[in-house]
C-alpha cells in the first residue's frame, strides 16, 4: 500500500502530527510519500514526491480545510480517497482529530470505513475560453475592488433568470454549501442532493438563493461597462476578469472521494454547535 501526506506547514504542530503520522505509516510497512512543499519543511527529502505526481491508494491530509482544498486542486487522480486531520480552526471537511490518526489508519486497513463522493465544478470564462481549475467548494464571481459593487446577470441553460446587484455571486456544491455560502446565508445542501446552488453577497435588492440541478449551466455575467470583476475558484485560485466577461459553471467530470467513518449529519451537528458558539 502507497500512502501520500501533505500538511500545512506555517505551524510546528501540524509539522509534528505530520512527522508522528509518517512514523505509523512506516511502522505499518506502508510505503510514503510526502508532498514537496511538506517534504522540505520537515527536510525528509528522501519522500518528496510533487503532490500532481502522486500516485497512492489514499492521501491524508493534515492541516483545515484550506489544506483539503489545496490537496484536492492538485491531486494527480482526483478521485484519490482524501483523509483529512484537523489542525485548522473548523476543519468540516477533516475526519479526524490529530489524536486519532493510528485509529483511523487501522480502520482503513480493515476496510472498515465509507467513501463519501463529493461533486466538483467546472467552470470558464467564454470570452477568452480560459478553463479554470475543477472547485470542490465554489466558484466566486466578485469585484476586484472591496467597496465596489458588481451587477451580475445569472442565466441558466440559455435563459436570464436575474440580475443581481451585489459584493459577488457564489456557485456551490453541496460541500461547499457549509462552507463561503452558509455565511453568506446560504442554504446547507446535503451531500447526496446532486444540485448546485446560488448565491448572492450582500445583494442590494432582495436575493438569497436558489439551488440548481448539476444538469443545467449556469452563467454569470459582468454587466457594468467598467467594472473589472475575479473569478476565484475555491479561495485559492484568483483570475482577472473584464467588463461583459461571462464565467460558465457546470458539473465536472471529476469527484472528490473522502473517507469517512461518521456520518454527514454528525459533522452537520458539530458544524452548526460551533457556528452558534461563534454568534
Amino acid at each position: 500500500m502507497r500512502v501520500g501526506v501533505v500538511s500545512r506547514i506555517d505551524t510546528s504542530e501540524a509539522l509534528e502530527a505530520t512527522l508522528k503520522t509518517i512514523d505509523i505509516l512506516k511502522t505499518k510497512k506502508i510505503e510514503v510519500l510526502v508532498e514537496t512543499e511538506t517534504s522540505m519543511a520537515l527536510d525528509l527529502y528522501d519522500y518528496s514526491q510533487d503532490l500532481g505526481d502522486i500516485d497512492a491508494d489514499f492521501i491524508i491530509s493534515i492541516g483545515g480545510d484550506g489544506t483539503i482544498l489545496r490537496t484536492a486542486m492538485g491531486l494527480k487522480n482526483p478521485e484519490t480517497p482524501l483523509l483529512g486531520i484537523n489542525f485548522g480552526r473548523r476543519g468540516f471537511l477533516c475526519e479526524v482529530s490529530k489524536d486519532e490518526v493510528e485509529h483511523a489508519i487501522d480502520k482503513i486497513l480493515a476496510n472498515d470505513y465509507s467513501i463519501e463522493e463529493s461533486l466538483k465544478l467546472s467552470s470558464k470564462n467564454i470570452d477568452t475560453e480560459e478553463k479554470f481549475p475543477d472547485a470542490l467548494n465554489e466558484v466566486l464571481v466578485s469585484s476586484s475592488l472591496p467597496s465596489k459593487m458588481l451587477l451580475t446577470k445569472i442565466s441558466v441553460d440559455g435563459v436570464d433568470i436575474t440580475e443581481i446587484q451585489s459584493d459577488g455571486v457564489i456557485i456551490a456544491t453541496p460541500t461547499g454549501s457549509t462552507a463561503y455560502n452558509l455565511s453568506a446565508g446560504g442554504s446547507i445542501l446535503s451531500p447526496n442532493i446532486n444540485a448546485m446552488i446560488v448565491t448572492a453577497i450582500c445583494p442590494y435588492s432582495y436575493f438569497k438563493s436558489i439551488a440548481f440541478p448539476m444538469s443545467v449551466k449556469i452563467n454569470v455575467q459582468l454587466m457594468k461597462p467598467r467594472t473589472d470583476g475575479l473569478a476565484i475558484i475555491d479561495g485559492k485560485v484568483y483570475t482577472a476578469l473584464k467588463p461583459n466577461s461571462i464565467v460558465e459553471i457546470s458539473v465536472s467530470k471529476n469527484k472528490t472521494r473522502f473517507i469517512r467513518f461518521k456520518p454527514f449529519y454528525q459533522r452537520l451537528k458539530s458544524r452548526l454547535a460551533h457556528l452558534q458558539s461563534q454568534g
